[in-house]
């Protein structure tokens, strides 16, 4: 804050509920806004009297937080003012706007879902983190593709958040992601994973928890790299589908053979789930992993991965380019050749 605004921070490391109170009726709406949210969470019944009147701000800022912590949703321009503080308030505003919105609990409106996913993309990881916490706590099946997304990624809170998200929301689409992270190089990530399918409590989660020998292959893949390479090489080459996801998320193993080792994989089982994430492999910082990727997908007999094989055509390696080249024609003809039969 600057030198002539109230300290917020210092009052409510001070409790000083009654400053923070006065502070309602400053001049600045952002004044207003923020005591609005130092209080929120207050329990006592003269407080929420005096918060619940911000209904009636002036600022639609200030009305929209009011809103979700007393109002409907479906008031007008409610989710707009909700979107401008997600776009442009402070860290500490959005994080307690994304607070209340949870608290307020589940909802199938694909406005919030629009404004959770501007959070998640928000530069500060803090703000992202909030989201995808949001996510889980609305039972937002809208986000279920980013959540899912978000199981890759480089931070382990992230991923951690993710899979505690996707068991809160407990749709089937994501067991086999979660069975996925269930071998991520995270402890914590994969304690969540497991937890979030138990949540579940469905067949397909169960199946997949009390199979032993599936298990077994589970704890194979968070051991080291050989036995990991070898356990994916035996997937493949003994079609064990059931570990199609284990096979996935090896596609993005820290150790480049392991990844290889996945792209073949993939391609003997002929997995068409499995294209988009040997594509992903179309940009390995090495040719011999973008060159197997190549291989894989050309058994893959799906558009996705014809696709995939045309990005690579124009890969920086020759040898990329000229087993991608033989690979296009091949699957392009075989598809055309099925699309003509129909």
């Amino acid at each position: 804050m600057g030198i002539f605004s109230p300290n917020i921070d210092r009052l409510v490391e001070k409790n000083d509920t009654g400053a923070l109170i006065r502070l309602l009726r400053h001049r600045k709406p952002e004044i207003r806004l923020q005591a609005f949210l130092a209080l929120a969470r207050a329990r006592d019944e003269a407080v929420l009297g005096e918060i619940r009147k911000m209904l009636d701000d002036p600022d639609p800022r200030v009305r929209a937080v009011a809103t979700l912590k007393f109002g409907e949703l479906g008031q007008p321009g409610i989710t707009e003012n909700l979107r401008a503080i997600i776009i442009s308030g402070s860290q500490r505003d959005k994080i307690e706007a994304l607070r209340l919105l949870a608290d307020r609990g589940a909802t199938t409106d694909l406005e919030i879902s629009k404004i959770l996913f501007l959070a998640l993309n928000d530069k500060k990881p803090m703000v992202r983190l909030e989201a995808v916490k949001t996510m889980g706590a609305i039972r937002d099946v809208n986000s279920i593709k980013h959540l899912v997304e978000g199981l890759e990624d480089r931070a382990y809170q992230m991923r951690l958040q993710c899979a505690r998200a996707l068991g809160e929301i407990g749709d089937e689409s994501a067991i086999y992601p979660l069975i996925g992270a269930l071998v991520d190089n995270h402890i914590e990530v994969r304690k969540a994973a497991q937890d979030a399918l138990l949540r579940m409590d469905t067949v397909k989660a169960k199946a997949a928890l009390n199979d032993a020998p599936f298990m077994l292959l589970v704890k194979r893949m968070t051991e080291g790299e050989f036995t990991r390479r070898e356990t994916i090489r035996q997937m493949g080459q003994l079609k064990i589908r059931e570990g199609v996801p284990l096979i996935k998320k090896a596609c993005s193993d820290e150790y480049k053979n392991v990844r290889i080792e996945a792209a073949r994989s993939l391609g003997l089982l002929r997995e068409k789930t499995g294209a988009g994430a040997i594509n992903k492999l179309l940009d390995d910082p090495f040719y011999d992993v973008r060159l197997e990727a190549v291989k894989a997908l050309e058994k893959i007999f799906d558009y996705e991965a014809l696709s995939g094989i045309e990005k690579a055509m124009g890969d920086k390696n020759h040898n990329v380019r000229d087993e991608a080249k033989v690979a296009y024609y091949s699957l392009k003809t075989r598809l055309d050749k099925a699309a003509q039969s129909k």
